[in-house]
């Protein structure tokens, strides 16, 4: 069981991280949109897009270093890096088709799986490169377990919109559905936040190594620390 602070801390994670994502993602679709209707040549075409999503990446990493209490990394190094693997996944999710990929091809599907892994690990891999302490591995782990749940309601939209649907109508349910991802993301990765970057009393830093909490000493957390 979570003590109160822990539960403060989990749903100020929660509260940041989605509004974060949900941000950061609003402005990548409407990029990518955009691009779309001012049916630009390919090349500047997915330099925008990718663009885009750098920024919905580097939008989330400020909201969760903004969420964290304890045990903080770097800013710059972690928005960078969380930019940087935003930037790869959406590459990533752009090959096929900007390439013409031939999808029904049975040695497709598995460079395709490959992809969608590394896609789904990017962002979670070059936090804990940046983390660089125990607890980074499960970190990374948890995360992109995170967003193979959370990145499904991307597809979401798909049945209800066509090449005829209105613009307003595909941006709504995109915005909709980047909503609905965010607060998947910012919900399922809170219980590795609070054991990572929750505020602890000085005993239990001394007594944990950085990135885990020893629940056998039953440390509390520090009253004056309270939010």
């Amino acid at each position: 069981m979570w003590s109160n602070p822990e539960k403060r801390f989990a749903a100020r994670w929660f509260w940041r991280v989605a509004v974060g994502e949900s941000l950061g993602f609003a402005v990548a679709t409407m990029v990518a949109l955009s691009v779309i209707l001012a049916d630009l040549p390919a090349v500047p075409a997915v330099v925008l897009t990718i663009a885009g999503g750098v920024a919905e990446g580097a939008v989330l990493g400020l909201a969760q270093h903004a969420a964290m209490r304890a045990n903080q990394p770097s800013r710059r190094p972690w928005v960078a890096a969380t930019a940087a693997g935003a930037g790869v996944a959406w590459t990533l999710g752009m090959l096929p088709s900007t390439l013409g990929l031939d999808v029904g091809m049975p040695a497709m599907w598995v460079l395709l799986g490959a992809g969608a892994v590394v896609l789904l690990a990017s962002i979670p891999v070059g936090q804990a490169l940046v983390l660089r302490r125990r607890g980074a591995l499960r970190w990374a782990a948890v995360n992109t377990g995170a967003w193979a749940v959370a990145v499904l309601w991307t597809a979401a939209p798909s049945p209800f919109i066509d090449e005829r649907s209105p613009i307003a109508l595909v941006a709504g349910l995109y915005v909709a559905a980047g909503l609905l991802m965010a607060g998947t993301i910012a919900l399922l990765t809170a219980p590795a936040a609070v054991r990572l970057f929750a505020v602890r009393s000085p005993a239990a830093r001394h007594a944990a190594p950085f990135g885990r909490v020893d629940r056998s000493l039953g440390a509390p957390f520090h009253p004056e620390l309270r939010q």
